[in-house]
């Protein structure tokens, strides 16, 4: 054996021992610090949720187990805020709003759910973790595969960190996950030592502040504007029935019953909650110019219980005292708080408003379409019949 392959050997059996040892050494420091059973875990503030493959909107299994474990530590109350952290990076490419809109669905508050676009890798998520919103604790939801990185490099960043296993089930590509991390490990070992820095750090977001500082959302200037879409915003936590019947209401301020309401109800109780009472300026324009609204309900007089919980009215009524502006293709067009109408086929009418929230850059519509007020990305799905920007 010459001396050139005597080296290479030497560098490689240094390469493998350095290799082995790393591992060792990550998994000594970040195992240790892994609860299997969710009863044994203390109380923290907060559950972290590392993002992983996505489709569109559908969490793939491993993110789901993640994603429900985080759920099962929150309604156990071991955690107060629920921190998702992973890939955004790209327009078409979004880990976090699918993940948060998982955990909407099942009924975590949107103000405990806080998101980190940026966590690119897993020393990103948790190097942000402390620096943008200062999380000195945590609970890591994570496979157990990955699990003893996550928490080494939390711990050697300072946080106060532990794990609980989302192994739900058998998962694929084990064999490849496991290969993958003895790499990572690695990766890991080197971030650490080299005090790296992860892509982007950006401005902080406290754990304890303003969830939606952390949204995919533009703050609204304006004072009366933003009133009104974080009063619609707001319908979609109550549980409301969705009811078009007929019903005996006061005047003026009159409403159904709060369980209950159509897509009209959506937009009146959010302009009553600023000051507005479109009962009253409806019926008052309807009294005095009746012969401008539709009158295809056959009505020879104004009805105050009903006419302005109809979409055409609302229609007549914001196009004659509000803006009527372009119907647009162009999602940019469609500002936060604008009033949009639908055709939905066969004669039915919809509208809802334009929130502050975006996925993919289109802007989230508060509507009720038959499920109760949901904030949704539903813009585009109906031919569009009229856009209009009202406020006193």
């Amino acid at each position: 054996m010459n001396k050139k392959y005597k080296i290479v050997i030497v560098f490689l059996f240094i390469f493998l021992i350095s290799f082995f040892f790393i591992n060792l050494s990550v998994l000594n420091i970040g195992n240790q610090y892994i609860v299997e059973n969710i009863e044994k875990i203390e109380n923290t503030e907060v559950a972290i949720i590392l993002g992983a493959l996505v489709f569109d909107d559908r969490l793939s299994y491993i993110v789901m187990d993640r994603a429900d474990t985080a759920i099962e530590l929150y309604n156990n109350q071991k955690v107060n805020k629920i921190l998702v952290s992973g890939d955004h990076g790209k327009k078409d490419y979004d880990e976090v709003n699918a993940i948060k809109n998982y955990l909407l669905e099942k009924g975590i508050p949107s103000d405990d759910i806080f998101l980190d676009h940026a966590g690119f890798d897993t020393y990103d998520s948790m190097y942000r973790a402390q620096y943008v919103f200062g999380i000195n604790s945590a609970i890591i939801c994570t496979q157990k595969f990955h699990l003893g990185r996550a928490l080494y490099i939390a711990r050697e960043l300072g946080i106060d960190a532990y794990g609980i296993p989302a192994d739900k089930r058998l998962y694929d590509k084990e064999i490849y996950n496991n290969t993958r991390e003895l790499f990572a490990r690695v990766k890991a070992w080197f971030d650490i030592k080299l005090k790296s820095l992860p892509k982007f750090l950006g401005e902080k977001i406290p754990i304890t502040g303003n969830s939606q500082k952390s949204w995919d959302i533009k703050i609204i200037e304006d004072e009366f504007i933003n009133n009104l879409v974080s009063s619609a915003i707001e319908q979609t936590k109550q549980s409301v029935t969705y009811d078009h019947s007929y019903f005996q209401i006061d005047y003026p301020n009159g409403d159904v019953p709060s369980n209950k309401g159509v897509c009209t109800d959506v937009i009146i109780r959010a302009y009553r909650s600023v000051g507005i009472d479109l009962q009253k300026e409806v019926h008052e324009d309807m009294k005095a110019n009746f012969h401008l609204y539709p009158s295809k309900w056959g009505l020879t007089s104004p009805d105050t219980n009903i006419d302005h919980r109809r979409v055409p009215n609302l229609q007549v009524f914001f196009s004659r005292f509000g803006e009527e502006l372009e119907i647009s293709e162009n999602p940019d067009s469609y500002l936060p708080g604008d009033i949009v109408t639908w055709d939905l086929g066969r004669g039915i009418t919809h509208i809802g408003i334009v929130s502050n929230h975006y996925q993919k850059e289109i802007p989230l519509i508060v509507h009720n379409i038959g499920a109760g007020p949901k904030l949704e990305n539903m813009l585009f799905n109906f031919e569009i019949t009229g856009h209009y920007r009202y406020k006193k």
